[in-house]
């Protein structure tokens, strides 16, 4: 794997995540009162799913279990996503939901201490080191450079492309080689993510 390649990745995924978290927390400061609507009716929309918080399972080693799943399951998703060059839309995403949670704390009630912070980073964590692999593994795939440009350009042309749209973007090099040649890069990561996947849902029921 290139090194510089997985650092350029990283810097712009990162940079995806810090940007839209700055965006959300500008926009919470100078329109509070509609921001915390947005937010309600976004959280509406989620409980409507059926979707469960982590304090709705007991005891403690069930939440456990249910916030480890649920990461995981995240985690997954931006890696599959980001296997399709799509990690930073991912990474805006979840910097727009970190940046609601964390900006709309003192507006509901809620105090948002050193822990939760902790909690926060943890979890930004395994998702940037998610999508910087799996988006690294894509440029070897599809021949795309860590560049904006060329993202765009590989993007205009996926959405552009009607009669194939559905199809699998066209790869410059087998997929099953790539793995392959990745596979001890591979082992590593996975054993760094789910260190941080048992740690932050460790943390998050018996940590506080």
């Amino acid at each position: 794997m290139n090194k510089q390649i997985f650092l350029k990745w990283l810097k712009i995924n990162s940079l995806c995540f810090i940007g839209a978290f700055i965006v959300i927390f500008l926009l919470v400061q100078l329109f509070p009162n509609i921001m915390l609507g947005f937010w309600g009716g976004w959280a509406s929309l989620i409980e409507q799913t059926g979707a469960k918080g982590a304090a709705e399972f007991s005891p403690d080693f069930n939440t456990f279990i249910h916030i480890l799943g649920r990461n995981s399951i995240s985690v997954l998703i931006v890696f599959i996503v980001g296997l399709l060059l799509g990690a930073p839309i991912m990474m805006i995403m979840y910097g727009l939901f970190y940046s609601f949670v964390v900006s709309l704390a003192p507006l509901t009630g809620v105090t948002f201490t050193f822990f939760d912070w902790i909690l926060v980073a943890i979890e930004v964590l395994f998702f940037t080191l998610s999508a910087t692999f799996a988006s690294t593994l894509a440029s070897e795939i599809f021949g795309v450079k860590p560049e904006i440009k060329q993202l765009f350009e590989f993007w205009k042309e996926q959405l552009t492309d009607w009669k194939n749209f559905w199809s699998f973007p066209e790869q410059k090099r087998n997929w099953r080689i790539v793995f392959k040649e990745n596979k001890k890069e591979f082992v590593l990561v996975l054993i760094i993510i789910l260190v941080l996947l048992l740690f932050g849902a460790w943390f998050e029921v018996y940590g506080y």
